[in-house]
């Protein structure tokens, strides 16, 4: 294969950007009108993610073993997306799907790359795209064979905390194994959107799981105002693995830091941490105003309960659950932005950071700590951003622990 060929080709057809997706998928939309069910009614952000996972593709064809990781993950990921026939029956992706995709993309590049489409180079293509392909065909059969394509679940509760907050419960058909700290792809039938939450628990013996969602977007709006109990999801795999990697030195400290609904994933934590022995753990939650601290209550009973795992007598106050506001009459607590307030709790130096809440307020809260003195790879990070992938933000990322993720909007 010459991987040198298909990057220099690369490079002149992704300057069309956005134009080649949208070609891309109306060559395949008509070639295989049953494909389009599998897709949302708007494509912006498919259109992007697809770009950038073919990229992602293009730049590690000189390492086998990254792309094959990738492949596989990605494979095993879309065992997900489903849609149905013109007879409205039901069709899983399958390896015809696979097939198609594959004649659109050359059909794409032909159009794109004119004079420069030639038959040597359409052969190295085919053949990448085939190499690719067959991994990601591996990847969903090795995951077919441990768990489902995705979890049907039924809404046992639903609760509005505040006017754009609501919390729901959910039991999956069956159990749905995560770590705390990662995200579940979460799909409303009615909308054909998969987004992604995070648990707000760690698993429980029951299954139930609880999802905290902002309405920001068409897709957290439709589930804020208009789920209620006895509704369904789909519930794809567990993705994630920066929040989730809270163990990686447990003989340090953990500040946890949130904004927002960036508190559900640091809660799923913390509470993994009270089954265990008792980490000694600080978790600072911060709002523009008492009303942004939708979850305290529930925060404040966590850290009054002893760690389960500690000898009798111990394991007390593992826990120091601080609410933080910017501005609030009559407010009693803390003060400020929460990285200011962790940062009068410190020193932070030893001591192992997770981070969770909007872009800026990630960004502000890293470059706010590191320049305090904790060093970068002691932080770990989780921040909403809906153009990315997380299979992709993975798989891209550059900066140890840091990974970004597709919130729901």
């Amino acid at each position: 294969m010459d991987s040198a060929a298909l990057r220099q080709s690369w490079s002149q057809f992704s300057a069309a950007g956005p134009e080649a997706a949208k070609y891309f998928y109306a060559t395949l939309f008509v070639m295989a009108p049953e494909a389009r069910s599998m897709f949302p009614t708007n494509m912006q952000y498919q259109e992007d993610k697809l770009l950038k996972a073919l990229g992602h593709i293009i730049t590690h064809l000189d390492d086998p073993a990254a792309l094959a990781v990738f492949a596989r993950r990605l494979g095993a990921d879309h065992r997900r997306f489903h849609g149905e026939d013109q007879r409205g029956n039901p069709v899983a992706l399958g390896p015809r799907h696979y097939g198609w995709v594959g004649q659109a993309l050359l059909a794409t590049l032909e159009r794109f790359l004119g004079p420069g489409w030639t038959p040597a180079l359409q052969e190295q293509w085919a053949a990448a795209y085939e190499s690719v392909s067959q991994l990601m065909l591996a990847g969903a059969a090795e995951s077919e064979r441990s768990s489902p394509p995705f979890w049907e679940a039924e809404v046992l509760g639903a609760e509005r905390r505040r006017s754009d907050v609501a919390v729901f419960t959910v039991r999956p058909n069956y159990l749905c194994n995560y770590a705390p700290g990662q995200s579940l792809p979460v799909q409303v039938p009615q909308l054909r959107l998969w987004r992604y939450l995070s648990p707000a628990n760690a698993p429980r013996a029951d299954g139930t799981i609880e999802f905290h969602v902002r309405a920001t977007g068409r897709f957290s709006t439709h589930v804020v105002r208009r789920l209620g109990t006895g509704d369904r999801l789909l519930l794809g795999h567990p993705t994630g693995t920066a929040l989730s990697s809270y163990d990686r030195a447990p003989h340090l400290p953990l500040l946890l830091i949130a904004g927002g609904t960036g508190v559900a994933p640091l809660r799923a934590v913390a509470e993994a941490l009270q089954q265990g022995p008792g980490r000694r753990t600080t978790l600072v939650v911060g709002g523009r105003t008492p009303e942004d601290l939708y979850d305290d209550k529930a925060l404040a009973q966590l850290a009054s309960m002893p760690a389960a795992g500690a000898w009798q007598g111990g394991g007390a106050g593992w826990l120091r659950y601080v609410p933080t506001v910017e501005v609030g009459w009559g407010w009693q607590g803390a003060v400020g932005k929460a990285v200011e307030t962790a940062l009068r709790l410190g020193p932070w130096e030893e001591t192992e950071v997770l981070v969770c809440g909007s872009p800026e307020m990630t960004r502000e809260t890293v470059s706010v700590l590191t320049r305090s003195g904790v060093r970068p790879e002691r932080i770990l990070t989780e921040s909403y951003d809906h153009s990315l992938y997380p299979p992709l933000a993975e798989a891209s990322t550059a900066v140890p622990g840091d990974f970004s993720w597709t919130g729901a909007r």
